[in-house]
């Protein structure tokens, strides 16, 4: 997107076995995992002081791929080597794949453009090889402006050849031509672009806004048609409306979770007041999620529930989005860590807030906390509805506190409880005894549920003492499942 998308065989796999590589409608990291991106768009480019503190945000929504804008210095200033060297330490140091992409040549049809995108590449090399399992190369962003998918085939089989001859042995992605909004392209000659690449490790976006994302049928339509020629696609960019209409920007998160398409959406901050509306965060520090950010991290298809790091970054144990609850390898996963603001919590019987807050955290900087106004075995709750999947779990937990201030009693008590099913039936681990120094973690085993696959609610329910009266504050963090 341009901040109005005029801005901005088997020897195969063995030449690409260093890192990741297309088989089929599916991509597959350098473990021979397949990996779903589940990402965000950050307009590095014009935003190059913001960065540093954008990526370990974007990190903190759960994301397993970060999309960066580069510049090639043909329209915007150029980003150079010792640059990209840094991009790509930032995004490991964070787990997230960097998907680099380069912006001048969007919207252009003259093959020169996207041949000076080839050699901004060829440039920048020694910065790329030997990262073939932590980057992903999207050749040129929306190139090809006109709805015509010869020209556009044209011009890519020329630079892909080109790009690998210079030892670029990379995944590359191809947007699709009419400024990523005409995947009939891909459609139709999508086959001869992958045939061009001597390693068959190429693979296709479509930019999903009012054209090629307006209703649920064209989502499903554009999506299918890429997926039936045997080849593997992304949703590059989305939002939920744009200049020229509305996107279902549900179908796209729900069919792409069906099929396991990646996706990425645009953007995490800096569209501009005629197009702000998609900025994801109101702060490059992701303190603030927009309602568009909340839908992208929080929603029932959104990074929390899907994303998965990939293996490529080891166990870890770093309480930022290693998978979601769809995980299936068996290791502790955070849900939410309230890094990025409450990420959709509410409270009930508290007297303000739910607030992130960074005066106490069980990992990380940033815990949930609520004022209460405690009284004679008094409940309070913090708690999010939304619909989940905990199929194939055993284990949730989370870790809670009360503040040291107030008059708590002999006690204050909290349990970890979900609701599941039409009749929102109750389910907790138990009553905890909690402190207020450096938390208690407090668990329940999800092998009771009688409907761990529509879980309604999750969340902490507080109970004072009998002794108990007036203001305290009380804290979740690290919520996690396993």
């Amino acid at each position: 997107m341009l901040f109005s998308t005029s801005l901005f065989t088997s020897t195969s796999k063995a030449n690409a076995a260093s890192g990741f590589y297309v088989n089929g409608n599916t991509l597959y990291d350098a473990t021979g995992t397949p990996f779903v991106i589940r990402g965000i768009n950050h307009a590095h480019s014009w935003f190059k002081d913001d960065t540093a503190t954008a990526i370990p945000a974007i990190a903190a929504t759960g994301a397993n791929t970060i999309r960066i804008v580069l510049s090639d210095g043909s329209q915007y200033s150029r980003d150079d080597i010792d640059g990209v060297r840094n991009l790509i330490s930032l995004a490991e140091e964070n787990n997230l794949i960097a998907m680099l992409e380069v912006h001048d040549a969007t919207g252009k049809d003259d093959i020169s453009s996207l041949d000076s995108v080839a050699d901004y590449w060829i440039s920048i090399k020694e910065a790329l090889i030997g990262k073939e399992d932590k980057v992903l190369i999207n050749i040129a962003n929306e190139w090809y402006g006109t709805w015509d998918g010869a020209s556009w085939a044209d011009g890519y089989k020329q630079v892909i050849p080109k790009l690998r001859n210079a030892g670029l042995n990379h995944t590359l992605i191809v947007d699709s031509a009419g400024w990523g909004q005409f995947p009939e392209s891909i459609h139709n000659y999508g086959k001869e672009v992958f045939n061009a690449d001597p390693l068959q490790n190429t693979m296709f976006s479509i930019h999903m806004y009012e054209y090629a994302g307006g209703d649920a049928s064209t989502v499903k339509a554009n999506i299918d048609g890429v997926l039936n020629q045997g080849l593997a696609v992304i949703i590059g960019e989305f939002g939920h409306r744009h200049t020229d209409g509305d996107v279902d920007e549900a179908t796209i998160m729900n069919y792409s979770q069906e099929k396991n398409v990646g996706w990425l959406a645009w953007s995490w901050k800096g569209n501009g007041m005629e197009w702000d509306y998609l900025d994801l965060s109101y702060d490059w520090a992701g303190n603030n999620l927009t309602d568009w950010g909340n839908t992208i991290v929080n929603s029932t298809n959104g990074l929390k529930a899907t994303s998965e790091i990939s293996p490529v970054f080891g166990d870890g144990d770093d309480g930022v989005g290693d998978g979601g609850p769809g995980d299936s390898n068996g290791t502790e996963t955070t849900l939410y860590n309230f890094e990025t603001g409450t990420e959709g919590w509410s409270g009930e019987n508290i007297e303000t807030g739910p607030w992130s807050v960074n005066e106490w955290a069980a990992k990380g900087n940033h815990s949930l906390k609520a004022d209460v106004n405690l009284g004679d075995n008094s409940e309070h709750y913090l708690y999010l509805t939304q619909n989940l999947n905990f199929s194939g779990k055993s284990q949730l937990t989370a870790t809670v506190k009360h503040a040291d201030w107030g008059n708590f009693g002999d006690e204050i008590n909290a349990k970890l409880y979900v609701k599941t099913g039409s009749d929102w039936q109750w389910f907790d681990g138990g009553i905890e005894k909690i402190n207020s120094s450096i938390g208690t973690i407090i668990t329940l085993d999800l092998s009771s549920l009688s409907n761990p696959s529509d879980i309604k609610e999750v969340g902490v329910q507080f109970t004072g003492s009998s002794n108990s009266y007036g203001l305290t504050a009380l804290f979740v963090d690290n919520v996690t499942i396993k």
